[in-house]
C-alpha cells in the first residue's frame, strides 16, 4: 500500500521526470504481454501542457490470457485533443530473449476513428533486466480506405530500483525513447511502467 514515507522516496525519480517531461511527446507499446489476470500501467505527464507537442497519457495492458491482452491508451494532448484507444495484442512469439505480438484496435481522435492495424510489437530482453520495446503500427482512416501511415515506437526500458518501488505493484521500470508520428516527426518519450 502507498503510505506516508512512499511520496518521499519517490521525490528523486518524480523530480526528474518533471524535469524531462519537455519531451514528453508519445505513447508507447511492447511485445510483451501482461499475463492472465495481471494489469500493466504507463504513465506519462506533461505538467500544465507547458511542452507545446507533449502529451499526458496513460497505457494499458489487462491479461486475459497468457498471450491475449486487452489493451489501449487514453491521452490528453497539449494543444487540446483527447484520445482514447483501446483494442486486442496477440502474442504469437515468445522465446527467452524475444517476444512479438499483433493487435487490432480503434482510436478516436478529433471526431475521427482510426484503425490501427497491422501492428508489429515487440519486446527484446536485455542482460540485467533491461528491455528494448517499441512497435510499429500502421494507422488508417476508417472513412479514407486504405490509405494510412506507420508510427514507430522505440525506447530502451530501464529497471528502477526496488527500495522505491510502491508496494502494489510487482515490478516498475523506466522508459526512454523516441516515437515517430504518422506526419513522419520524430519525438522523444518517456514513461514508467507498473505491473500489478
Amino acid at each position: 500500500m502507498l503510505r506516508g514515507a512512499l511520496p518521499l522516496r519517490l521525490l528523486p525519480l518524480l523530480a526528474m521526470l518533471i524535469a524531462t517531461s519537455g519531451q514528453a511527446a508519445g505513447g508507447y507499446d511492447q511485445g510483451t504481454p501482461a499475463g492472465k489476470g495481471d494489469l500493466d500501467l504507463d504513465f506519462t505527464l506533461n505538467p500544465m501542457d507547458r511542452v507545446k507537442n507533449g502529451q499526458s497519457y496513460v497505457v494499458w495492458g489487462y491479461g486475459l490470457t497468457d498471450r491475449l491482452d486487452f489493451h489501449g491508451y487514453a491521452s490528453h494532448e497539449a494543444g487540446g485533443t483527447d484520445q482514447i484507444y483501446y483494442g486486442l495484442m496477440v502474442n504469437f512469439y515468445r522465446n527467452a530473449w524475444l517476444d512479438l505480438s499483433t493487435a487490432f484496435g480503434l482510436r478516436h481522435r478529433s471526431g475521427r476513428t482510426h484503425r490501427l492495424f497491422p501492428q508489429l510489437l515487440y519486446t527484446v530482453r536485455l542482460p540485467q533486466q533491461f528491455d528494448l520495446i517499441g512497435s510499429f503500427t500502421r494507422v488508417t482512416d476508417t472513412k479514407d480506405g486504405p490509405v494510412g501511415r506507420t508510427t514507430i515506437d522505440l525506447a530502451l526500458r530501464i529497471p528502477l530500483p526496488e527500495a522505491w518501488r510502491p508496494r502494489l505493484a510487482k515490478e516498475w521500470k523506466l522508459d526512454l525513447g523516441a516515437f515517430r508520428n504518422t506526419g513522419g516527426q520524430w519525438n522523444p518519450t518517456y514513461s514508467v511502467d507498473f505491473k500489478f
